[in-house]
This record gives structure tokens, C-alpha cells and sequence, in this order.
């Protein structure tokens, strides 16, 4: 304790009996370190949040949308300098909760501990007993005041002697413990103010911090240039479609009349072809020496000429059927 003088906690006896002024320290005792309790829980809900928060930033700062193979032009600087940004606060968040959890929550809990204050607690109970004492001399001695002459001599003088030494105790003990009391309540008005200054010094400096990080994507915001996105994209397709061949060009974009027509060739093809017969399984003897032509009434159908293939006595001959009868005219049917 400091020597410096004290005087407003030890006024308060002047008004306060013996009992009474005991419940008001043990309450004031007990307030000092529920009231630090309190704010160091609210502190911790507080980092809880900061860090749920820069946990849900770094995930947004891994879901890349748009993804890489978006073509953002003039946008993609600017929009990495975004999920930089958010990465940074997400940073920034998570070492505003560590600095509040070290600096400011652990001093308060561990008041409770500090050696002055724990003191205070003994010094308390001392003086519990000291004001019972003054509270059993005083009914004491009242009781054989009452009584008058019927009362012992002896015995009222010993109460009243008892009552003597415990105001005396009480008096000379009394002050001390409250102007303790008053020293620790100083010094833990002074300690809480450091802390919740030195909070608020950690906001500010989150905040600053937050700042800068938005000024930065800022600037790269303003860098954007309309102009030179239109021009870029009519440069990029003028030189794809410089580059694709004219046959990827056709197969791509194909021409529908032209398709039709195709199709309808080959379907008037396939109806025109001559019928094959299967081949035959035994070879055939060569075929008699072409005799002179004929000439064949109109209408008629000549005889489809043979085609014989063999090498030796095995090779099999290949006879082909002969072609449709053709088509009358018109006229003549």
C-alpha cells in the first residue's frame, strides 16, 4: 500500500454499524471480481466472433468466383487485389482476437489472483470477527444496564469493560480495512481502464488496418479502363477468326440446302444400283467365245456379259447376275 491518505471509504463508518459496514465491504469484494469476470467472458464472445468471422473470409477467399478460366480482361488485377483484400482482413480479424485473448481477458481472470487482492479477503474476515464481537459486547452490556441494581456489579463491569476493548479493536481496525479497500478498488478501476483502453487501441488498429486494405482495392478499382476492354475483345476476335481454316469454318457452320442435296444423291444412287447375287460355290468352265453381235428387238434386254477368274484347276469363278431389264420408254408402254 502507498501512503497516500484516504478518507472516503473509512467515512462511511461515521453512518454504517458495525454490521453493516462488513456487508458492504464483503459485497464490494465480491462486485470487484464479478465485475471482472463479467467483461473478461464478454471479451471472450467477442474474439469468438472475430474469429468465426475470419474463418468464414478465408473460406471465402478459397471459393474463387469467378474461377481462372473466366476471362475477366481488365478486371482480373483488380479482382485478385479483392481476394488479397479479403485474405488480409481475414489475417488482420484473427490477430485482433489473439491480442484481445492475451493482452485484455488473461489479466482480467488472473486479478483474482493478484496477492492484494487475495489479502483483501483475510483482512475481510478479520474484521467479520471484530464486528461481531463489538455487536456481543454491546447486547451484552445492554442487557445488564436494563436490569439495573439487580444486576451483578461484577458482571457489568466486565461487559461494559468487554464492550470498551472491542469499540477500541473496531475503531483502530475498522478505517485500515476500509482504506484497503479503497486501495484496491483504485488499482482495479486503474487496471480495467488500461485494459479496455488498450481493447479499444486493438479496434482502432484493426480498423486502420481494415482501411488499408480497402484503399488498395480501391485504387486498383480505378485503374479499370472501359476502352481498353473494348478493344482488347475486338482484338482477340479478329485474330480467332483469323486463325481457324476455312474447312473447320464450313464443318462448323454447315450449309442445310446443300446437305439436303447430298442427301437425296445418295439415296438416288442406292436405288439405281445393280442387285448382286451371292457368289456361287463351284467354279464354273470358261465361258464359249464371244459370238458376233446381235441386234435384239426394242424392248429387249442383252445379255450381261460373263466375267471368269481362276488360276488352275481350284479357282472358283465368280458369276455376277445380269443388270435389270431396262426401263421402257415412256412412249412405247
Amino acid at each position: 500500500m502507498d501512503d497516500v491518505v484516504r478518507a472516503e471509504y473509512p467515512g462511511l463508518l461515521a453512518t454504517m454499524m458495525p454490521g453493516q459496514a462488513v456487508s458492504t465491504l464483503n459485497e464490494r469484494v465480491k462486485r470487484i471480481n464479478r465485475i471482472n469476470m463479467e467483461i473478461a467472458d464478454w471479451l471472450q464472445e467477442r474474439r469468438r466472433v472475430e474469429e468465426q468471422y475470419a474463418l468464414g473470409l478465408r473460406r471465402l477467399a478459397q471459393h474463387r468466383v469467378p474461377n481462372t478460366n473466366s476471362d475477366l480482361g481488365v478486371f482480373h488485377i483488380p479482382w485478385m487485389r479483392i481476394l488479397e483484400s479479403v485474405d488480409r482482413i481475414a489475417k488482420s480479424h484473427h490477430l485482433f482476437a489473439e491480442r484481445v485473448e492475451k493482452d485484455v481477458e488473461f489479466p482480467l481472470r488472473a486479478y483474482q489472483q493478484r496477492r492484494d487482492y487475495l489479502n483483501m479477503h483475510s483482512i475481510s474476515a478479520n474484521l467479520t470477527v471484530l464486528a461481531r464481537d463489538l455487536d456481543d459486547a454491546q447486547d451484552k452490556a445492554e442487557r445488564l444496564n436494563r436490569r439495573g441494581a439487580r444486576a451483578s456489579s461484577q458482571k457489568v463491569e466486565a461487559a461494559n469493560s468487554r464492550l470498551e476493548s472491542a469499540s477500541q479493536q473496531w475503531e483502530s481496525q475498522a478505517p485500515f480495512v476500509f482504506e484497503t479497500l479503497q486501495a484496491l478498488d483504485e488499482s482495479r478501476i486503474n487496471q480495467l481502464r488500461d485494459l479496455l483502453t488498450q481493447y479499444q487501441t486493438h479496434e482502432a488498429s484493426q480498423a486502420q488496418r481494415a482501411q488499408d486494405n480497402a484503399v488498395e482495392a480501391l485504387a486498383a478499382m480505378l485503374e479499370i479502363s472501359t476502352d481498353k476492354e473494348i478493344k482488347d475483345f475486338a482484338r482477340r476476335a479478329a485474330e480467332n477468326k483469323s486463325s481457324l481454316p476455312s474447312q473447320t469454318l464450313h464443318s462448323s457452320h454447315p450449309n442445310p440446302v446443300r446437305s439436303v442435296t447430298r442427301r437425296l444423291s445418295m439415296a438416288t444412287a442406292a436405288a439405281t444400283a445393280p442387285l448382286h447375287r451371292p457368289l456361287t460355290a463351284t467354279a464354273a468352265p470358261p465361258p464359249p467365245p464371244a459370238a458376233a453381235p446381235t441386234a435384239f428387238p426394242t424392248g429387249a434386254p442383252a445379255a450381261a456379259p460373263m466375267a471368269a477368274t481362276g488360276t488352275g484347276s481350284t479357282a472358283g469363278t465368280t458369276q455376277l447376275a445380269p443388270p435389270p431389264a431396262t426401263l421402257f420408254n415412256a412412249d412405247e408402254a
